[in-house]
């Protein structure tokens, strides 16, 4: 009977030894997947960060040739009320918004700035229509999440969204415009491939909504013009301009 038993602890110590081996390298195998993990996010996170934010001179900026109405196509003035995609505000209410966001900065000699968002997909491999819808739909949640609930987000066109924050300049925008994009590195494999960003703000860049709606698109334009560029997209600055009250 001894025997028996000591036979049988022996051999727990023995598998018991190659189980506890086992469940090291197991642990290590997640470790260092973790680790890779973080490390691509890191890099991602670098690579647009370093190629990203892009200031433009005056002349720079007014002496571009790119054709704002080459992305007039892109609004979408129909809807009214919400987009039935994805929840958010479209044109026409973020224009009324605008207006009143505006006459109230003025008031009370704050600043409010515009975000325009635009998105670029994966040309290596044609997304489907459900594909793009759905990664649409998750950009806008991801939106959601990541702004206060002070900040207006609208759907302006099919892959194309408004900001507007209030109490924010155009620094702070970029900013926010930028962790947007690290949030979507964050999120996952996705059909979306680049997020250009262009930011304009009151009083910097304009003293009207549609002026400053109008440098805004020029920021974005000259944004989606470097899309061939490394990192996930670039995020233009409209340079200041002279106050006009």
């Amino acid at each position: 009977m001894l025997s028996v038993v000591a036979t049988a602890l022996a051999g727990v110590a023995y598998f018991s030894k190659y189980a506890a081996i086992g469940a090291a390298v197991v642990g290590i195998i997640a470790i260092t997947s973790v680790v890779a993990i973080g490390r691509k996010v890191d890099r991602l996170e670098s690579e647009h960060s370093d190629a990203s934010l892009l200031k433009l001179t005056p002349q720079e900026f007014e002496a571009s040739n790119l054709d704002s109405k080459s992305q007039a196509s892109e609004i979408q003035e129909s809807h009214t009320g919400s987009d039935p995609e994805t929840g958010l505000a479209t044109y026409p209410v973020f224009r009324a918004i605008l207006e009143s966001k505006v006459a109230t900065a003025r008031r009370r000699l704050w600043p409010v700035t515009i975000v325009q968002i635009q998105l670029s997909f994966l040309d290596q491999i044609a997304p489907t229509h459900d594909e793009i819808s759905a990664a649409v739909v998750s950009f806008s949640s991801l939106l959601k999440l990541t702004l206060r609930e002070a900040d207006v987000i609208a759907r302006i066109g099919n892959a194309r969204f408004a900001l507007i924050l209030e109490d924010t300049d155009e620094e702070g925008s970029a900013w926010v415009a930028e962790r947007i994009q690290v949030a979507q590195v964050k999120a996952g494999s996705t059909v979306i491939h680049k997020i250009s960003a262009g930011v304009a703000g009151y009083p910097s860049n304009g003293s009207v909504p549609s002026e400053l709606f109008t440098r805004s698109t020029m920021a974005l334009e000259h944004a989606l013009a470097a899309a061939s560029d490394a990192g996930i997209g670039k995020v233009v600055v409209a340079p200041s301009v002279p106050y006009r009250a």
